[in-house]
């Protein structure tokens, strides 16, 4: 999983060990996949997503079973500042292109475009009241950006959107984005 997401995704290698030390990050024992876990408010695991680290065939993303979708692979910072992603590739990509200071930020991968984990986060953290929306740069990615950005703005909650340059936050590391 470490070489994978370090030599193939470009993930820089503190920001795997500080999610693998959280206990949120690890590698499957059967088929050597990353998993993804999202932990409630109480740090209780919910929801676990594997993503297939081989560079071989075709390369699978699965949530697994029994998950409560509305948590997902995350981190919680003390700022009021709540980033969230389409995947956690995606977060992981766009923590390491801007490692200063990234803890004090909040971070979320929806895996999905839907604002279920959005809307956990914002109840469960107080202290959030700005969000960047940070999905895919394609249509269902905009579309979704957009949509959430209208609901947010009906809310009052203060929201921007950031867009990757390529189609999305990884690519935009592997093509040397910064």
């Amino acid at each position: 999983m470490y070489a994978y997401l370090i030599k193939q995704r470009f993930i820089a290698p503190e920001v795997i060990t500080h999610f693998a030390k959280q206990h949120t990050l690890y590698e499957d024992k059967e088929h050597h996949n990353a998993v993804f876990v999202g932990v409630d408010e109480n740090g209780v695991p919910r929801q676990a997503s594997k993503r297939s680290t081989s560079t071989f065939g075709n390369a699978f993303r699965i949530t697994c079973e029994g998950s409560d979708t509305k948590y997902s692979f995350s981190h919680f910072g003390k700022s009021s500042r709540l980033y969230v992603f389409e995947a956690p590739i995606d977060m992981l990509s766009y923590i390491s292109m801007r490692k200063e200071n990234w803890k004090s930020h909040s971070y979320a991968a929806s895996c999905s475009v839907s604002d279920r984990v959005l809307f956990q986060c914002l109840k469960d953290n107080p202290n959030i009241k700005n969000v960047c929306l940070c999905f895919d740069n394609d249509e269902v990615g905009q579309k979704a950006n957009k949509r959430i950005a209208e609901k947010l703005n009906s809310m009052n909650i203060q929201n921007e959107i950031l867009i990757p340059t390529h189609k999305d936050w990884n690519e935009d590391i592997l093509n040397g984005e910064r």
